[in-house]
């Protein structure tokens, strides 16, 4: 982890109220795993802001490597970030967080995004495309707000959803899952709490055939899950993007409940189990 007064190198409109900046921030760059963050100061406020970070660039001149974040305008302190221009400075902290974990024998990853649940996704399909069979599926709510297919790896394999229709499969993200449980070995998300709560559902009743063992003696029948439907649900990890204070695990602001108690998302996280989580008693 390192505080360091960077400098940015671009900030660009990637769409309508959407940024991409670029800053050059070498020990982070270097450091950083998919789904990990940073903090920014922002200008007037007290609070830092936690930030994903959307890619990387390592560049053979070590100190000139970047790392990219990816926002929407949103509030006061997005707001000044989206004004910063080339050679301004910020305050950074990173990186932080744990990030996503692969297993090594896992051959095809599923990468789940809904709308800027994108910007952690992305790096993680930066890391993982030259290794394993990837494919990410981004849903929006129009084709103006999707990921460019040509800012992925060339191998991803890119599925767009809208809710629209304007391009790909019409609809919600959650609704293309369903096609692909068999093929994933993992599944990776970030997005919104209602698509994690949907997911868990979907993964849970889309998984393995549950087979159907007697019940009693008249009869009756019920469906038992077995370890390998387990299996399939345990295999997701999500990012958590809840509000933070110190992003530190000092203030226990970003506390959730879990299955194995109370985790701090900015310490013991942002990466979790999608079965670990207790979704009912998350609050954003």
């Amino acid at each position: 982890m390192k505080q360091i007064l960077a400098a940015v190198n671009s900030n660009t409109e990637l769409m309508p109220g959407v940024n991409i900046m670029w800053i050059e921030a070498p020990d982070i760059a270097i450091a950083a795993q998919p789904g990990q963050f940073i903090t920014v100061r922002c200008e007037g406020l007290t609070l830092r802001r936690p930030f994903s970070i959307h890619k990387v660039a390592i560049v053979s001149e070590a100190n000139q490597s970047q790392v990219a974040l990816l926002f929407n305008i949103v509030g006061r302190g997005t707001l000044w970030l989206s004004q910063l221009r080339r050679g301004d400075r910020i305050d950074i902290l990173g990186p932080l967080g744990k990030g996503f974990s692969i297993d090594r024998e896992g051959a095809n990853l599923l990468l789940v995004a809904g709308g800027i649940g994108i910007a952690p996704i992305v790096f993680l399909a930066q890391n993982a495309s030259a290794q394993h069979s990837v494919t990410l599926i981004h849903g929006a709510n129009t084709a103006a707000r999707l990921c460019q297919p040509q800012s992925l790896p060339e191998p991803v394999r890119f599925v767009p959803v809208t809710e629209d229709g304007s391009i790909g499969q019409k609809g919600i993200v959650t609704d293309a899952l369903p096609h692909f449980l068999d093929w994933a070995d993992q599944i990776f998300a970030c997005g919104p709490v209602d698509m994690y709560r949907a997911m868990a559902d979907q993964i849970v009743t889309q998984g393995p055939s549950l087979p159907v063992i007697p019940r009693d003696e008249n009869g009756q029948t019920t469906r038992v899950r077995t370890d390998s439907a387990n299996d399939k649900l345990k295999k997701c990890q999500v990012s958590l993007e809840v509000r933070m204070g110190c992003g530190i695990g000092a203030c226990y602001a970003c506390t959730v409940k879990t299955k194995k108690g109370l985790k701090q998302v900015c310490r013991d996280g942002p990466i979790f189990e999608l079965d670990d989580i207790i979704w009912r008693e998350v609050r954003i």
